[in-house]
C-alpha cells in the first residue's frame, strides 16, 4: 500500500481534529516532540477556549515524511 493510499485509509478511520492524548497515541510520539513540530508547523494546533486541537491531517503529513526504518536482520551468534 502506497504512503497516500495510507495516509486516505487513516483520514477515514479518525476526525479531522483531535486533542493532544489522542495524538500522542495515534502517532506514538512524545508530547514534547509534538510541540517541537508544532513550533516548526504553527498550524499543527489550533485552540478552541482552554483546549489544544491537533490538526490530523497535517500531523499525518509530518509522521509520513519521518524516515523509514533501516532494519538490519539479527546476527545469529
Amino acid at each position: 500500500m502506497s504512503s497516500l493510499e495510507q495516509t486516505q485509509t487513516r483520514r477515514r478511520s479518525r476526525p479531522r481534529f483531535g486533542r493532544i492524548p489522542e495524538a500522542l497515541s495515534y502517532g506514538g510520539i512524545s508530547r514534547s516532540r509534538l510541540y517541537e513540530w508544532a513550533r516548526e508547523r504553527p498550524e499543527l494546533l489550533r485552540k478552541n477556549g482552554r483546549a489544544s486541537l491537533v490538526d490530523f491531517n497535517i500531523y499525518d503529513e509530518m509522521l509520513n515524511a519521518l524516515p523509514t526504518a533501516d532494519l538490519k536482520a539479527a546476527s545469529d551468534d
